[in-house]
């Protein structure tokens, strides 16, 4: 069953480094809110018309939490199970912040950020290097403390890319590792119920002490569709919702990950897109490079 799940998925197969192109004018990746037809999709025989798959949901036959966590296995087990993940070692990428003009559709600005992934003993560890205007700024964790450094000169605590290493550096390991990082320790997952269209809404949070923020995340599935078709966030201490859409799922080397995380606004129209690109799977690295001066 994996195989023809996966079979179905619409991933773009790379070899070596993964590339994701952006679009020259926005207006391709512009679509009704409901309409993301470019998401990883099951084949009917999955969820409708049969006898559900192991991890699939089944309204009204589970408690909510185990709902829940049907939906996140199902996801998971579409793209070849937790061992998919286990493949993750190190990584790097380019990980490009596009900010558009949701009235015209045209990019306005953009800013690469080049990042370095590993699973060290100490823990998960990321440096992640960019310019902004003049200034080059690196930062990161090695497992155990977080470090910033702007034009050669060491920051500190109270220093804006200080105060934000630590989280960036968990940001770009936890974005990669999706849907895998649901099943991690401390991470709550809540059933619910449907929507008027009938589509499953999962909420996750997170327990004490875990994480840097205390935000709240909404994914929505449709039956047949393994990925979520929305991911909708609130951020701690705010009220109103973000809403997300993901593209172009790729696949380097058996490791499969989302090219393109595009944020719209209430009205439907995008805002921001969030390009992995150039991601190469298992590099050597020295650890060295993730500790601080």
């Amino acid at each position: 069953m994996k195989n023809r799940l996966r079979d179905g998925l619409g991933i773009r197969r790379t070899e070596g480094p993964g590339a994701a192109p952006g679009s020259a004018d926005g207006q391709s990746w512009r679509r009704p809110a409901l309409g993301v037809g470019a998401l990883l999709l099951v084949g009917a025989v999955a969820w409708i018309g049969g006898p559900a798959s192991p991890g699939m949901p089944s309204a009204g036959h589970q408690p909510a939490d185990e709902m829940a966590e049907a939906l996140v296995d199902g996801w998971i087990d579409a793209l070849g199970g937790m061992e998919t993940y286990w493949k993750l070692r190190s990584a790097t990428y380019t990980l490009t912040t596009e900010i558009w003009d949701p009235d015209s559709g045209r990019l306005r600005r953009t800013r690469p950020r080049y990042v370095t992934i590993a699973r060290l003993e100490a823990g998960e560890a990321a440096r992640i290097e960019r310019w902004e205007g003049n200034d080059f700024i690196q930062h990161g964790f090695d497992g155990v403390q977080e470090w910033a450094v702007m034009n050669g000169e060491t920051l500190s605590p109270g220093e804006k890319d200080y105060d934000e290493a630590r989280y960036v550096s968990g940001d770009v390991f936890y974005w990669i590792s999706l849907p895998f990082k649901l099943k991690d320790p401390g991470v709550l997952l809540h059933y619910d119920g449907t929507d008027e269209e009938g589509r499953h809404q999962m909420r996750v949070t997170f327990g004490e002490g875990v994480g840097d923020h205390s935000d709240t995340w909404f994914y929505v599935f449709e039956e047949g569709r393994a990925m979520p078709v929305s991911i909708g966030y609130r951020e701690e201490g705010r009220q109103n919702i973000s809403r997300t859409y993901w593209e172009d799922i790729q696949e380097v080397d058996g490791y499969i990950f989302t090219g393109r995380r595009v944020h719209v606004n209430a009205e439907g129209k995008i805002w921001k897109v969030l390009v992995t690109s150039d991601f190469v799977l298992n590099p050597e690295i020295d650890p060295a490079v993730f500790r601080g001066p």
